[in-house]
């Protein structure tokens, strides 16, 4: 009688055990609070932007931060007092090509706007909205350069931002196919205005990015006429806002606002704005990236 009640209490032991085992390794996962919870909760959105990239975000001559990021940023926001039907605010935290990936993965900021392509290697890390912006890499030479397209980079020093993984492969690329043969020597910079700063003092021989950088770059100079872009594209580069991975609410969010501003000409005015013939430069939108805002111009 007492060995089967022993039995019946380890029995017992032995089903209470399981059942605490079971509460803590077989309950679903916790899921970490989503990024729209957290700015209706703290009434803030973190956006990075660049504070060196002429016209995405820059500080302009009367010391203020500007740029067409911050306007399609200020559009999120406003989106997001209208779903929440209170005021947010919107802060603002500098990002460059090195830092801008980092930020978004620790949740330093809640999402990226500036010029960063979209590339499966960074789907790795991170998720993006729709793509906003198409470009492509081109070069930066003093105008007296002899430097007119890839080839003559043979035996030059090129500059390229050190966060800049799309276009150091492009430039690898066109090495690696013997498109520049002998190799040019590659000089990582932090950010574009310092690699322009270099190929000002002729420490670099040109400098490689996104034709919309170098834009911008040329349009800031002293003497803007003292520089030319050259070549043709070399790659095509879709920029879009950078996301924390698997945060389908706040993707969705994002991507419903920049559909809705495809199809109010929201979009188009503040494009032009920065990029128009009144603009800090004139970029006009090319057939491709137009058929490309039509295409992502969804249904209701």
């Amino acid at each position: 009688m007492r060995k089967s009640r022993h039995h019946a209490q380890r029995l017992g032991v032995l089903v209470v055990t399981f059942f605490i085992f079971s509460m803590f390794f077989f309950l679903p996962p916790v899921m970490a609070e989503g990024v729209l919870d957290r700015i209706e909760k703290s009434g803030k959105v973190s956006m990075g932007h660049r504070e060196g990239a002429v016209p995405f975000g820059y500080i302009n001559e009367q010391g203020e931060w500007v740029g067409f990021g911050m306007d399609l940023g200020a559009q999120i926001a406003k989106a997001l007092e209208q779903k929440f039907g209170k005021p947010i605010e919107y802060v603002k935290v500098p990002m460059n090509p090195k830092n801008r990936i980092p930020l978004v993965v620790n949740r330093t900021v809640d999402i990226g706007i500036g010029s960063t392509t979209i590339t499966l290697e960074r789907e790795n890390m991170v998720d993006f909205s729709l793509p906003y912006f198409l470009t492509g890499t081109r070069l930066l030479v003093p105008k007296e350069s002899p430097i007119s397209d890839y080839p003559d980079l043979a035996g030059k020093r090129v500059g390229v931002g050190q966060g800049s993984t799309a276009n150091i492969k492009g430039l690898q690329k066109a090495i690696d196919t013997k498109l520049i043969d002998p190799p040019c020597e590659m000089v990582l910079f932090e950010d574009h205005t310092r690699g322009f700063l270099a190929l000002q003092q002729g420490k670099i021989h040109a400098y490689f990015t996104d034709a919309s950088m170098l834009a911008g770059m040329r349009a800031k100079a002293q003497n803007p006429e003292e520089w030319k872009i050259v070549a043709d594209y070399l790659t095509y580069e879709p920029y879009g806002f950078i996301l924390p991975q698997n945060d389908s609410p706040w993707r969705d969010f994002v991507n419903a606002v920049l559909v809705g501003m495809f199809k109010d000409g929201t979009f188009e005015e503040t494009y032009n704005k920065w990029f128009g013939p009144q603009g800090e430069i004139e970029l006009p939108m090319t057939n491709e990236y137009k058929a490309m805002i039509n295409a992502l111009s969804f249904p209701d």
